[in-house]
């Protein structure tokens, strides 16, 4: 899978593309060029028209979101939902109940169905109401 190289300005799409999975960290600064196979998004007009650069039109997070999806030709794969740190981009791996105490609330340890965390900068996830809600929008936004 394609790496989808964020310009600075493109923070929250590329937030949500980690949350279907996508590969797609932020860049400081951008490369002379888009590295051969990553493809970078931006909405500096200076680089619309070059080779392996998507120009984000659009304004709205969802136009983005539905935009680089089409661009790309990508089909969102729900398994891979969640798999990616929303901060650091770091596949996230399962964390054990017992590794995730002290480490969440109480509540949350007694009743998240499971775990998992970034190896990179240490934040713990679980299945809530913030994975229901960013769920539906994706459906919403994706029309499934």
């Amino acid at each position: 899978m394609r790496r989808l190289l964020c310009d600075s300005m493109l923070g929250r799409l590329a937030r949500w593309l980690r949350l279907l999975g996508y590969d797609a960290p932020v860049l400081k600064r951008i490369p002379a060029q888009a590295p051969p196979g990553e493809v970078l998004l931006t909405r500096r007009k200076a680089w619309q028209g070059r080779p392996g650069v998507v120009f984000i039109t659009h304004d709205l997070l969802e136009d983005q979101l539905r935009q680089v999806l089409t661009e790309l030709e990508l089909t969102p794969d729900p398994a891979r939902f969640f798999s990616r740190c929303l901060a650091c981009n770091v596949t996230v791996q399962p964390l054990d109940r017992q590794d995730a105490a002290g480490r969440v609330p109480d509540y949350i340890l007694d009743t998240a169905e499971g775990f998992t965390h970034c190896p990179d900068c240490g934040k713990v996830f679980w299945p809530g109401s913030h994975g229901k809600r960013a769920g539906e929008r994706l459906a919403a936004i994706l029309g499934d």
